[in-house]
C-alpha cells in the first residue's frame, strides 16, 4: 500500500478536505440549537440519537455486505444529500418552528458521525500502521483546513444564513464522492457467507456482524470502552461550555458568530499539530501511540480544572469567550490532531470486515451512547446537589480511567504488531 503514498494521501485529505467543509459550515447552526435547548434538556435529544444509531448501524452494515466498495460513498453521502435538500425547502417554509431545529439537531449529529466514520473505514483500506503514523496527520490536516474554512464563512458571513450554508454543504459533499472516487484502494469482498441465512428468522447476519466482531475481537471491545469514556467526558466537558456561553449572551446570532469563531481558529491550530506533530509523536520510540491514548485522560483532568477555577471566580471569570476559545484551542487540536489519527493507525491491524464495520460502529453509536450519558452525567451532579465549581472536580476520576484503559490498549497494539 505504500506505493499508493502521494496519490491517496492528496486525495483522501480533498476527500476529508470537503466532508469536513460541509459538516462545519452547518456546526455553528447545530451549537446554537443545542445551546438554546438548554443542558438540561439535550440529554434527552442524545438518547434519541443513540437509539437512531443503534437501529441505523444493522442497515448500514447490511448495506456493507451487499454493494460495492465503489459505490459505498456515493450511496450514504448521496442520502445525506437528498436530505440537505429536504432541509433547504423545510426551511424556506417554515424557517422558525422549533421542531424543525431539534429534528435538524438530532439529523446532523448522525449526519456528522456517519460521514466522518466512513470517511476513516475508507481510508484506513488505504494504508498500513506504519503509513498511518506517517501520513494521517497531513490527511487530518486536509480536513481541519476545510472545518477551518467553513467555520470562517459563518463567522464572517453565513451567521445569519442557514439556507445557503445547506446549499453549499451539498456543493461540498458533492466534491467530496469525486475525490473518494480517486483514491485506490483493494476491492475487499465484505459480504458474509451465509448471509441468505436468517438470524431468528428475520435479520441477515451481516446486519449484525459487528456484534459479533466486538465479541471476539479483544481490541475492538477495549476501543468500545474507551470511545465510550472519551466521549462520555467530551459532553460533560462540552455542556459546562454551553452553560459558559448561555452566561455570556442571549442572542443565537452571537452565539452563532463565537461557535464560528472557534471554528475558524481551533482548526488552524489542529492543522499545525497534524503538520508538525502527529507523525513524529506517533512515530517516536518515547512518546509513541502509547502516550497519546494514555494522557488524553490527564488534558481532560487539567480541563475540568479550568472549567471549576472559571466557575469559582478565581480564573477568567470575566472573560467566558475567551475562556471557552482556550478550552476549544486544546482539546480539539488533541482529539483531531493526534488521538484520533492514534485511533485510526491502530484500526489498520484491524481486517477488512471489521475496519468497515466494527470501526464505524464504535464512531457512531458507542460514540452517540458516551455522548448521551456525558449529558446525564452532566445533570445528576447539578441534580445531587453540586455546585457548579465543584461538578468539574467530580468528573476528574473519570479522566483517569480513560488513562488505565489508553495503556491497555496500548499494550494489546504491541502485541498485535509482535505477531
Amino acid at each position: 500500500m505504500t506505493s499508493y503514498f502521494s496519490k491517496n494521501t492528496v486525495f483522501s485529505g480533498l476527500f476529508f478536505f470537503f466532508v469536513l467543509f460541509s459538516l462545519f459550515v452547518l456546526r455553528p447552526f447545530r451549537n446554537t440549537i443545542a445551546a438554546n435547548i438548554g443542558t438540561s434538556d439535550l440529554p434527552f435529544y442524545l438518547l434519541i440519537i443513540v437509539i437512531v444509531m443503534l437501529l441505523v448501524n444493522p442497515i448500514y452494515s447490511l448495506i456493507v455486505s451487499k454493494v460495492r466498495l465503489s459505490k459505498l460513498v456515493p450511496s450514504i453521502y448521496g442520502f445525506f444529500i437528498l436530505c440537505l435538500c429536504g432541509f433547504y425547502f423545510t426551511y424556506n417554509y417554515f424557517p422558525e418552528i422549533l421542531a424543525v431545529k431539534t429534528f435538524f439537531y438530532v439529523w446532523y449529529n448522525i449526519f456528522n458521525f456517519f460521514v466522518v466514520a466512513i470517511f476513516w473505514a475508507m481510508t484506513v483500506n488505504s494504508f498500513d500502521i506504519e503509513d498511518g503514523k506517517k501520513f494521517f496527520g497531513i490527511i487530518s490536516g486536509f480536513g481541519s483546513l476545510g472545518a477551518s474554512c467553513g467555520g470562517a464563512l459563518v463567522d464572517g458571513f453565513l451567521y445569519d444564513k442557514e439556507n445557503l450554508s445547506l446549499l453549499i454543504a451539498v456543493s461540498s459533499l458533492l466534491l467530496a464522492i469525486f475525490f473518494s472516487s480517486r483514491v485506490q484502494r483493494e476491492e475487499v469482498a465484505l459480504n458474509t457467507s451465509g448471509d441468505n441465512m436468517l438470524v431468528a428468522g428475520l435479520i441477515p447476519s451481516s446486519a449484525l456482524e459487528q456484534f459479533s466482531q466486538i465479541r471476539t475481537n479483544s481490541l475492538i471491545r477495549q476501543f468500545v470502552l474507551y470511545a465510550f469514556v472519551w466521549t462520555c467526558l467530551s459532553t460533560a466537558l462540552w455542556f459546562f461550555q454551553l452553560e459558559i456561553i448561555n452566561n455570556y449572551t442571549n442572542d443565537s446570532a452571537e452565539k452563532t458568530r463565537i461557535f464560528g469563531r472557534a471554528d475558524s481558529i481551533v482548526p488552524l491550530i489542529t492543522l499545525f499539530v497534524q503538520i508538525f506533530l502527529t507523525a513524529s509523536v506517533l512515530r517516536s520510540k518515547v512518546l509513541g501511540i502509547k502516550f497519546v491514548l494514555t494522557v488524553y485522560g490527564l488534558i481532560f483532568s487539567l480541563a475540568f480544572l479550568a472549567v471549576s477555577g472559571y466557575f469559582s471566580d478565581y480564573l477568567l471569570a470575566s472573560s467566558a469567550v475567551l475562556i471557552f476559545l482556550i478550552l476549544q484551542g486544546v482539546m480539539r487540536p488533541f482529539e483531531y490532531g493526534l488521538n484520533k489519527p492514534a485511533r485510526e493507525a491502530v484500526y489498520t491491524t484491524l481486517n477488512s470486515k471489521e475496519k468497515y464495520k466494527s470501526t464505524v460502529f464504535i464512531d457512531t453509536f458507542t460514540n452517540r451512547f458516551g455522548d448521551a450519558s456525558g449529558g446525564l452525567l452532566f445533570n445528576m451532579l447539578f441534580s445531587l446537589g453540586l455546585v457548579a465549581y465543584i461538578a468539574p472536580l467530580a468528573i476528574i476520576p473519570l479522566a483517569i480511567y480513560l488513562m488505565y484503559l489508553g495503556l491497555g490498549i496500548s499494550k494489546s497494539v504491541s502485541v498485535v504488531k509482535s505477531k
